[in-house]
């Protein structure tokens, strides 16, 4: 399990927190630029994904057909199971343990999924896609943490 965050990557989740603070003081909407986040559901549930005999996952997922290509955004105020698997799996998997499972894509959440992307490499623009879903690990009752 790795640390919440070293000492060098906390200027920047300031610098990032201040900018989300200033975006929401100034009363203006927060959406997403990436072209995931154009193209895909916003996701509304969740699937349990096998990995291993036995084993699955629970990660979000849209629709009654669950599609696994789906999205995450920030949306405060609004609960939803998808964010719950999500939430749990950064807090359980991923290190994230101030993170709150409240299934609200708050700024805690935005904030998480943006250094998650990070580490990892991937574009950090803290909305929960199919890039950053693959690449993180997710939380199994049965298993602890693994990866799709």
């Amino acid at each position: 399990m790795m640390s919440f965050r070293t000492s060098s990557n906390k200027p920047r989740a300031l610098a990032a927190l201040g900018a989300l603070a200033a975006v929401l003081t100034c009363g203006v909407a927060v959406s997403p630029s990436s072209s995931a986040a154009a193209i895909y559901p916003t996701c509304n549930t969740t699937k349990a994904v096998s990995i291993a005999s036995g084993h699955s996952v629970t990660v979000p997922a849209y629709g009654d057909s669950k599609n696994l290509t789906c999205k995450l955004v920030l949306d405060p105020g609004r609960e939803n199971p998808a964010v719950k698997a999500l939430q749990r799996s950064l807090k359980k998997c991923e290190g994230y343990a101030y993170l709150a499972i409240d299934g609200s894509y708050g700024p805690q959440t935005l904030l998480a999924v943006d250094a998650l992307q990070g580490s990892y490499g991937l574009s950090q623009d803290g909305i929960y896609g199919p890039n950053t879903r693959d690449s993180m690990k997710h939380y199994s009752s049965t298993l602890g943490c693994a990866r799709l």
